[in-house]
């Protein structure tokens, strides 16, 4: 038994009178390969994200303007959150400084309040689209501004958290603790909690389901009536309609990727969000509560992928930025892997072809790459 003058090991005490599994190598070694895989995904990913929208003047759309501020806010959570919050849940002490004490986990609250209120901000622009066809869409400096107010707002309603983080001692362990302290008001500190969850998912996923629910039945009605018209249509008029036709399952397909990235959002953060919440109000089975450590982890874990998500949903879903990934790679490894000439995309391979514009009118264009990418 030390003596009572003697720092006690976190990690030591927790096996000793828990058995909790995050104090042993082989469960840090297990997570460090996964955090690692996810990080390096994450990075790569969303550069190349990044790389294909800045270097492709038709890839710049106001859509592709809110997924490129996605991809710059992922690289950040996994430079920050992915790589702090793991080693300081393994280690259970804070080693990177009073500063980073506060702005870390104030970064994590903007990274997720700011994913939700985009992913918002793309639902209701699409619906507006669709729903009113003839109306000029948002221009790209509006889009900054919407960008700019998401990121005032994100960053104002997680501001407490960086207040009332603090750096010090824990009773006799060694080292320093980062910890969210509210006093006395820890009644505040629930309340606020359970505020910030509606306002960083349940609102936002609420208003994406009202979104793509009412996008969904407005392009299900544009087919059945252009169905029933092309049946009474000559020649001429039935061209027309088989035109609108791929129109519209090109904007099937970019709904479908849009939902998807909610879909995969929604999935990787729902688990941590939970955790945390029961956590706060100690609602925690016994189960979990004795091994608070290894849930919060792999919930943080899973929370991180959604780094990776989008990347993987552009690249399968999307067939112009699947080209412009195509494109980053170096020719050697276009060769090896048989992409060299990938004809996967109609609208890379065909140099004249007619589309259906944002308007509902028809439009030749001469070089298919000026084609926006969504529509």
């Amino acid at each position: 038994m030390q003596n009572s003058t003697d720092c006690l090991n976190l990690n030591s005490e927790l096996w000793l009178y828990r058995e909790d599994l995050s104090t042993r190598w082989y469960i840090m070694l297990v997570f460090a390969f996964l955090y690692l895989i996810i990080i390096a995904a994450g990075i790569i990913g969303n550069t190349c994200v990044i790389l294909a929208i800045t270097r492709n003047k038709s890839l710049q759309t106001v859509p592709n303007l809110f997924i490129l501020s996605l991809s710059c806010s992922d690289i950040v959570v996994c430079c920050t959150s992915a790589t702090i919050t793991p080693i300081t849940a393994f280690k259970k002490e804070w080693i990177f400084g009073e500063a980073l004490c506060r702005i870390a986990p104030f970064i994590a609250g903007i990274s997720l309040c700011y994913s939700t209120f985009t992913l918002t901000a793309i639902s209701i622009d699409r619906y507006i689209l669709i729903r009113f066809p003839m109306r000029k869409p948002i221009s790209h400096y509006q889009a900054f501004g919407v960008i700019a107010l998401i990121c005032a707002f994100a960053a104002t309603i997680t501001s407490p958290i960086m207040f009332k983080q603090r750096l010090g001692e824990f009773e006799n362990f060694c080292g320093l603790y980062c910890t969210e302290n509210w006093g006395a008001n820890e009644s505040q500190r629930k309340i606020y909690g359970a505020a910030l969850m509606f306002l960083q998912l349940v609102i936002p996923l609420t208003i994406i389901i009202i979104s793509y629910t009412a996008i969904s039945l407005k392009i299900g009605q544009s087919m059945i009536l252009k169905g029933a018209k092309k049946q009474k249509a000559d020649n001429w008029e039935m061209e027309l309609s088989d035109q609108q036709r791929i129109a519209v399952k090109r904007r099937q397909r970019t709904n479908r990727m849009l939902i998807g990235m909610v879909v995969a959002f929604a999935c990787s953060w729902i688990w941590s969000v939970t955790f945390n919440i029961l956590r706060d109000y100690e609602y925690l089975p016994e189960l979990i509560k004795t091994q608070e450590y290894i849930f919060g982890i792999a919930t943080h874990c899973i929370a991180m992928t959604s780094t990776v998500w989008n990347p993987l949903l552009y690249a399968v879903l999307n067939l112009q930025l699947r080209a412009a990934f195509i494109d980053l790679m170096p020719h050697w490894l276009r060769r090896r892997l048989n992409l060299e000439g990938d004809n996967s995309s109609p609208l890379l391979t065909h140099p004249t072809m007619t589309i259906t514009n944002k308007y509902g009118s028809t439009a030749t264009q001469v070089n298919a790459r000026s084609t926006t990418l969504c529509t």
